[in-house]
């Protein structure tokens, strides 16, 4: 179907230790993001999103994209091309019906990003990498710069992929940690968190008040932020999987002077459809402040 990788856990609740929500929400990390205390036992348990359920179906996307942007101002890498919950659920879908044919008592629930699921933890569990210093899922090829998302399948595997053992490629390395411009990776009790309060990404997307915080460094970034992503070692070595070309990247660049409606239309099929113009105009004023 085109993904870049796949792995299949037991649909068994998820543990504190493998995903600390609790420890996040209760130091006020989510920030203004109210939804992440809701359904907190759904983030654990995937059989509370599917009757039955018995296994989760992580799958991967790559998507590096082979040029990049070089305005003043940018966008985050995972929305240089289509909107990856479009382009999963499409593939998933067709892999769905795939399965079906081998095993037509195959049932399933797809998700990117439409569920309380814990779509980096669920990855771990199915062996397909680790959690980095700054929380994002990495592969050991493709790195953080992965879509991820889940069949939850009443249907049971013969044989379940397991966490990778091992020393993770974080150990000794603390790039990303000291990279960030606004110090929003946290260590807390041995652990990393986003401070969300601090976080770019956060701000340019989730954030909804009329102006952002007035020491918040955006680094030129007016969707998202990449500068984590953008220092680690194995993102360096990862292929460049996705092709945008140079027209993608005019078009992204040519977003600095785009009217509402210009941004409307391009943004229908984008993962900047996330924001309203309103939001895109107010972080255009601060990265060009900056």
């Amino acid at each position: 179907m085109g993904f870049s990788d796949c792995g299949i856990a037991a649909a068994a609740p998820l543990s504190e230790d493998e995903y600390p929500l609790a420890e996040w929400l209760q130091n006020g990390w989510h920030a203004d993001m109210d939804y992440m205390e809701r359904n907190v036992q759904m983030r654990y348990d995937p059989r509370l999103l599917l009757d039955g359920a018995k296994s989760v179906i992580s799958l991967l996307f790559a998507y590096k994209p082979d040029c990049l942007m070089e305005s003043k101002v940018r966008i985050s890498q995972y929305a240089y091309g289509e909107d990856y919950h479009e382009l999963m659920k499409r593939m998933m879908y067709q892999l769905m019906a795939k399965i079906k044919e081998l095993y037509p008592d195959f049932e399933a629930r797809a998700f990117v990003d439409t569920a309380p699921i814990s779509d980096r933890h669920w990855a771990v569990r199915a062996g397909l990498g680790w959690i980095g210093k700054n929380t994002l899922f990495f592969h050991p090829l493709y790195g953080s710069m992965c879509y991820i998302g889940e069949l939850v399948t009443s249907c049971e595997a013969d044989d379940y992929d397991s966490p990778r053992v091992g020393e993770s490629p974080c150990e000794g390395c603390s790039l990303c940690v000291d990279a960030c411009p606004n110090h929003a990776i946290v260590q807390y009790d041995d652990r990393f968190h986003i401070n969300a309060r601090r976080c770019t990404s956060y701000n340019t997307i989730e954030n909804r008040a009329d102006s952002l915080p007035v020491g918040l460094n955006t680094r030129g970034y007016a969707f998202g932020c990449d500068i984590c992503q953008s220092v680690c070692p194995v993102n360096h070595r990862a292929p460049a999987s996705l092709c945008i070309g140079p027209q993608r990247i005019a078009e992204l660049e040519s977003l600095a002077y785009a009217d509402e409606a210009a941004f409307r239309r391009f943004s229908k099929h984008s993962a900047l459809n996330r924001i309203k113009y309103r939001q895109w105009r107010r972080n255009m004023v601060k990265s060009e402040g900056e």
